[in-house]
């Protein structure tokens, strides 16, 4: 039930009772005036005037009624006064004055005796108590819940972890600034590898670094207008920007160089001017952005440059240390026959042979080392896959029929073509067949599948050998890594990089005792594509196409 139905039925009461006990000698004045009362509650206006209307028909109804029973209305009248008082000097000198006119105004009717004069001043004293006590009741209610109120407006309004505004709050700052057409600059930053830390440091680490970077942009943006937690690791600055060039080398400095050096943290970022980059807070927050991303992008690619130029050094170092074992093992054999040759007067007749055979493995082993690094133009030619490995098998055929062995060529009954550098397509597959022949120590099966799927076409060639076991199959691509007793290791890294080159695949699958299979992709084209002109750059790992 609402205060002002609460007061009519109250009000009637004390009209009623007043009337039936006879106390009022004018019941139709006394009905009037509290009707006047009650009416002007429900067309009550937040002014001194209404109010001391208020307190004037409170006044008569009281004198009128003869009733104490009043008391509790001018606690009412009180405590609608209270919501608007601020301190308790106020409260207490309000509530001073309503009990003595409530004193003076019972003085009129009642009997000067003893025990009725206790009464009122009794009565009296309890209101001024009771209404002080209920005035800090209000003010306490009204004090939390202005707590309450800032404080979920804090919460709506900031970042929960750093204290800063959140990412609602400065869409709406920025709106605000953007409508006032202030010159503004905004600074979108993001903390670079911040989400890693989360393996080494774990989030509570990661939620301390957030904490000191907020406070450490506090300190280097005293000026700024804003300053949010845009994302999970970005952040927004909004700072005023009257010269523009001015403005970017002081950011570039703070962003680039000293907020890295105190946090350790490197950060990318992006600028956007009003109103030279945009009109409307979404213009701005655009360009910001994109500046952001491009910035993000440059400084992926100096990293994927980076680690690119690393591995190009590390390959170069395990193919440089392999070089050099595998030609210092000839070079000490040849070294050793020629001492001995010395001891014998220089006649190297009995070690001839052998010291050429050592030869020729250093010159084949540096013209296939040389594959790796010597750029040169490749032709890629339009031919059919099924007839390449037809000539490969015809170039096999009497080596298979003196070993034993049978070959086996299982292929779709449409031509499947592909840009190829033929040559190396032959070389290609003339290795990893004769591996399969000497995978095989007694007679065996080599099985070839072709088939297509999609744009690709996919060459399985099968033996039914010794197999790899699983321990080796990560290394057999490496170069100068081998299983057999003679040979330079570089036959399967020669195949893997010819497959790179047409841009495919290559991949193996073995189990001992059972077998190898090794499995090419290659893209496909159709028969009347035209020829490519193909620069391989080996040392700087692209290749240009004419």
């Amino acid at each position: 039930m609402s205060y002002n139905w609460v007061l009519i039925v109250y009000t009637s009461v004390i009209c009623a009772s007043s009337i039936y006990f006879e106390k009022t000698a004018a019941p139709y004045l006394l009905v009037t005036a509290g009707l006047l009362y009650i009416l002007s509650h429900f067309l009550e206006r937040k002014n001194v005037v209404f109010t001391l209307l208020q307190i004037v028909l409170l006044v008569v109804f009281h004198r009128i009624s003869v009733m104490d029973w009043c008391l509790p209305l001018y606690l009412a009248q009180m405590g609608k006064q209270f919501y608007r008082i601020r301190t308790i000097s106020m409260a207490t000198t309000i509530s001073f004055l309503y009990t003595l006119l409530y004193a003076v105004v019972s003085c009129t009717y009642i009997q000067m005796e003893s025990y009725t004069v206790f009464s009122l001043i009794f009565s009296s004293f309890g209101c001024f108590v009771l209404a002080i006590l209920f005035y800090r009741y209000i003010h306490l209610m009204v004090s939390q819940a202005q707590l309450l109120d800032n404080e979920k407006k804090h919460l709506s309004t900031h970042d929960a972890l750093t204290g800063l505004y959140n990412y609602e709050e400065c869409h709406r700052q920025l709106e605000h600034l953007v409508h006032m057409q202030r010159p503004v600059l905004l600074v979108l930053m993001d903390c670079k590898d911040l989400k890693s830390l989360n393996t080494t440091n774990g989030f509570h680490g990661v939620n301390r670094i957030l904490k000191q970077a907020a406070q450490l942009l506090r300190i280097m943006f005293p000026e700024a207008l804003v300053i949010c937690r845009y994302g999970g690791d970005e952040f927004a600055i909004v700072l005023e920007a009257t010269d523009i060039e001015q403005s970017k080398s002081s950011i570039s400095l703070l962003l680039a160089s000293e907020f890295p050096k105190l946090t350790g943290i490197e950060i990318n970022y992006g600028l956007a001017f009003y109103p030279e980059d945009g009109l409307t807070k979404d213009d701005l927050i655009f360009n910001a952005e994109r500046n952001l991303y491009d910035m993000k992008r440059e400084s992926w690619l100096k990293r994927e440059e980076h680690m690119l130029r690393s591995e190009k050094l590390r390959v170069v170092g395990e193919l440089a240390s392999g070089m050099a074992h595998e030609i210092r093992n000839p070079l000490t054999t040849i070294k050793g026959f020629l001492q001995l040759s010395k001891a014998d007067n220089y006649n190297i007749r009995p070690w001839y042979d052998l010291i050429m055979d050592e030869i020729k493995r250093m010159s084949m082993l540096t013209a296939e080392f040389l594959q790796f690094s010597k750029p040169h133009v490749t032709q890629f030619k339009v031919h059919s896959i099924q007839e390449c490995i037809q000539r490969v098998i015809s170039l096999l055929d009497s080596e298979s029929t003196r070993l034993g062995h049978q070959i086996d060529f299982d292929t779709p009954a449409e031509p499947v073509y592909m840009l190829m550098d033929q040559d190396k397509m032959l070389q290609l597959l003339l290795n990893l067949i004769k591996n399969a022949f000497e995978a095989m120590p007694d007679q065996g099966f080599v099985r070839i599948k072709l088939t297509t799927s999609e744009d690709h076409g996919v060459i399985e060639i099968e033996d039914t050998g010794n197999g790899i076991p699983e321990s080796e199959l990560d290394q057999i691509f490496l170069p100068f890594y081998t299983t057999k007793d003679s040979g330079t290791g570089l036959g399967l890294s020669i195949c893997h990089k010819i497959v790179q080159d047409h841009e495919g695949t290559m991949e193996v699958e073995s189990e001992p005792g059972k077998g190898t299979k090794f499995i090419i992709t290659v893209p496909t084209v159709e028969e009347d594509t035209p020829s490519r002109i193909i620069l391989k750059e080996k040392e700087a790992g692209h290749h240009v196409s004419v």
